[in-house]
């Protein structure tokens, strides 16, 4: 009697799950990859524009401390949103304090904020 050798059909459809199983694994995975990089760039454009916002109002601090706000807006829709107030901290001295509220996957808002202090010494 010869001996033949190869797989079952229960050995290959167990491989079949099990490559199903691991394919289904890698697509999951990788779109949550693509979710995190998409609020990982949302984030660096709100703090890009909050930067550059607190950067102009630490530059003109000293001889003028209004709160405001402005919108950010790509094409018709309002992406960030920005209000700043100052705060006495000392005689001559300030804090700045700036938040970002911006636009997160399923048009929910996260609030983020930065502050610095400023000195007027001069």
């Amino acid at each position: 009697m010869k001996r033949e050798q190869g797989f079952t059909i229960v050995e290959v459809i167990i491989a079949i799950m099990v490559l199903t199983v691991g394919l289904l694994v890698l697509v999951n995975s990788s779109a949550l990859v693509t979710r995190m990089i998409s609020q990982g760039q949302r984030s660096a454009v709100a703090a890009t524009d909050a930067a550059r916002i607190l950067d102009s109002l630490r530059a003109v601090a000293c001889t003028a401390r209004n709160a405001g706000s402005a919108v950010v807006w790509r094409g018709a829709v309002p992406v960030d949103s920005l209000n700043w107030h100052y705060a006495a901290d000392t005689t001559n001295h300030w804090r700045l304090v700036l938040s970002s509220k911006y636009r997160t996957r399923q048009s929910q808002w996260r609030l983020d904020s930065m502050e610095t202090y400023i000195s007027c010494l001069l």
